[in-house]
């Protein structure tokens, strides 16, 4: 299977393009992001800004085919650390939408001593991929 993955902003491209295709692609794996693009675009905001949020637009997706899709779907990752420069809360709001739509997925918090870093992510997905894969 095809799983989009990505850490830090790479999380919210990874995330969005799952979530945009998911006649594409089985699942993601987003490690430490933050899912709704206000916290990138310094208060611009318009309708390209809107379709590539997850947080703005999952909430009112109502497309049964999309989500038919997303809810056959059982490889959907989110991951974050709780240490210094993450931000869980994020991953926990991007969970909260997805069983608000039945999406199945899975919210992985690591420990307090988990930063916002590059060692993280390489720990994190060998972590994923050997677990559950």
């Amino acid at each position: 299977p095809i799983i989009t993955t990505g850490a830090s902003l790479g999380a919210l491209h990874a995330a969005n393009t799952f979530f945009r295709r998911p006649d594409i692609f089985e699942g993601t794996i987003a490690m430490s992001g933050s899912y709704d693009i206000k916290a990138y675009s310094d208060g611009y905001y318009d309708d390209n800004c809107y379709f590539n949020s997850p947080a703005d637009y999952l909430p009112n997706l109502t497309d049964e085919y999309l989500l038919g899709k997303l809810r056959s779907k059982q490889h959907i990752y989110i991951l974050s650390g709780q240490g210094d420069y993450e931000a869980p809360e994020r991953s926990i709001q991007l969970g909260r939408i997805l069983s608000a739509k039945g999406i199945p997925h899975h919210v992985d918090l690591w420990g307090h001593d988990i930063p916002h870093d590059w060692p993280t992510w390489r720990s994190m997905l060998p972590h994923v991929l050997g677990t559950r894969f």
